[in-house]
């Protein structure tokens, strides 16, 4: 029981701490303040969520529905962020070695890995989950069984999303660990997985927009279809003593039930897949010399397509992008009208008049939402000091890693570019323009990339996905996206409101985000170096 307490205690450590930052000068702004505002912040905006949903549902007494739509949709939400996860925390981990070669039970290491896998969903359904509870309880003000009932919630509701997560990351897994290019396989499984789960999203929009006229059917539907939503909101209602028992115990089973049959197959799964194949055709080697900058590039290139959380994490927009310009080609009609329903002051002709602006704007929102740089010093890992001793000057190690990420993101921007003008055949000039945004803005979200994790690298990640997806570097630059994307659209609304022609709103916005990333840019040069060099692995 020790040597459970003790290596829990250090896997929650190193991996569980989303925001950790390490840096030369600990601060209590960096350690505590920033990821207490991150917090605050994405549960306040959850509670306003939670609290118009209540405003529109309370005049019908219906005040419930709100813990089940957002019990719901955190489910599915933990359910795509475990299938993220799985592969890398269950069956791809960088211990395995030291781990294995201690005198620890196998099944000790198997146990302490779920705990983990389980405080981190936990985690995350609470910050999304608990401020609905607390506007439900602010509003309704129910009895003490409801605070009993939704405390227990908070933890069971986790399992099952978990282990179907796990089923999933397992098969991805297993079916890669077949082939020889197993991160290859393993990116197009779990990107082909994505694709159908944003696909069921996209359906289910119409679902939701009748919310005020189906919301007794949209309950009964959530609470049928999916067990652990459908017992808690009826203890919420009707606490059952018999029923609270059953929920807690359906769970604790299910649970037990599952981790007994991952122990019989997990260590093969893992071995498999961590399994190096030897031999070559022939034993004759062909030695290359390349220029710095495309040894670099290369390199970058490489790990990109080699780290499935990488691609399906930085790459999915760029993906979603070309899709929708796809979509945007073939059903334009169709598209138009549920925007003309919808917004009855929009209508097909302004539509088509200002289709520039809006394929500006989609431009901005693949680029902005999409930070390949944010992750790449973090990802040499322990490496970082070999990289250091080179004989290569840190702004051109910097300079490359970006030209590596605009290698990857301009030519996924450009097919869905070409895609829009052949379809809708754009004059000369706003093809020019936007053809010029497509370069321009990845540029400036990869120098803020760059520059953010500079700032707060981290380097002593057990895997990938903590690099990628939990990393402060990478949170920062969301969020900074996020920022711009949304002051860029309501700039675009307002100025489309103001009736400026299409060429000079995106000739505007080219040389604002021009003067942007020239200052970005002079940044970088200033601080590059000593950033770089202050940074210890």
């Amino acid at each position: 029981m020790k040597k459970i307490l003790s290596l829990i205690k250090v896997s929650l450590n190193h991996d569980m701490n989303i925001f950790k930052i390490h840096t030369k000068k600990q601060s209590k702004f960096s350690k505590i303040i920033l990821p207490l505002f991150f917090t605050f912040y994405i549960m306040v905006l959850f509670g306003m969520y939670a609290g118009k949903a209540m405003s529109i549902l309370e005049p019908l007494h219906l005040e419930f529905i709100v813990l089940t739509l957002f019990s719901f949709s955190i489910s599915i939400i933990t359910f795509i962020e475990g299938v993220y996860k799985s592969g890398s925390l269950l069956f791809n981990c960088k211990d395995d070695q030291l781990l294995f070669s201690l005198p620890i039970k196998r099944s000790t290491v198997l146990l302490v890995r779920i705990f983990k896998f389980y405080v981190f969903e936990f985690l995350y359904n609470s910050l999304f989950l608990l401020p609905a509870m607390v506007i439900y309880a602010y509003n309704v003000h129910p009895n003490l069984t409801y605070y009993l009932t939704s405390f227990i919630a908070l933890f069971v509701l986790p399992i099952i999303p978990i282990i179907l997560s796990s089923i999933i990351g397992f098969i991805i897994t297993f079916l890669s660990s077949k082939f020889k290019g197993k991160n290859i396989v393993q990116t197009i499984f779990t990107t082909i997985l994505l694709l159908l789960i944003f696909y069921a999203s996209y359906n289910l929009e119409g679902l939701m927009n009748n919310l005020m006229q189906k919301a007794t059917d949209i309950n009964d539907l959530l609470t049928r279809l999916y067990y652990p939503v459908g017992a808690y909101i009826s203890l919420v209602n009707n606490f059952n003593v018999i029923t609270f028992i059953l929920y807690v115990l359906s769970h604790i089973i299910i649970l037990s039930f599952a981790i007994f049959l991952l122990g019989k197959i997990y260590f093969k799964i893992n071995s498999n897949f961590k399994r190096v194949l030897m031999g070559h055709k022939n034993n004759h080697y062909i030695i290359k010399s390349h220029s710095k900058m495309w040894s670099f590039v290369r390199k970058e290139l490489n790990r990109f397509v080699s780290t499935p959380v990488f691609i399906t994490n930085a790459g999915f927009g760029l993906v979603l992008f070309i899709i929708a310009c796809i979509f945007a080609s073939i059903r334009f009609d169709s598209l138009t009208s549920t925007i003309v329903n919808s917004y009855p002051d929009i209508n097909m002709e302004l539509i088509k008049l200002h289709l520039p602006v809006v394929m500006f704007g989609l431009v901005c929102f693949a680029s902005l939402m999409t930070s390949i740089t944010s992750s790449m010093i973090s990802l040499e890992s322990k490496s970082f000091n070999i990289l250091k001793s080179l004989p290569i000057k840190p702004f051109m190690i910097v300079f490359y890693k970006i030209v590596a990420s605009l290698v990857i993101m301009v030519p996924c921007i450009l097919i869905g570019d070409i895609i829009i003008f052949i379809r809708f055949q754009f004059d000369f000039v706003s093809i020019l323009l936007i053809l010029l945004a497509s370069i321009l803005l990845p540029f400036v979200s990869e120098l803020i990339g760059i520059m953010v994790n500079l700032k707060y690298p981290k380097l002593d990640a057990t895997n990938d996905t903590e690099v990628v997806k939990q990393s402060m570097s990478s949170m920062i630059s969301v969020f900074i996206g996020m920022g711009l994307l949304g002051i860029t659209v309501a700039l675009l609304f307002k100025m489309l409101d103001f009736g400026i022609s299409n060429h000079i709103i995106m000739l505007i916005f080219i040389t604002i985000y021009g003067i942007i990333s020239l200052g970005l840019w002079l940044l970088l040069v200033k601080t590059c170096d000593k950033s770089f060099n202050n940074i210890n692995s």
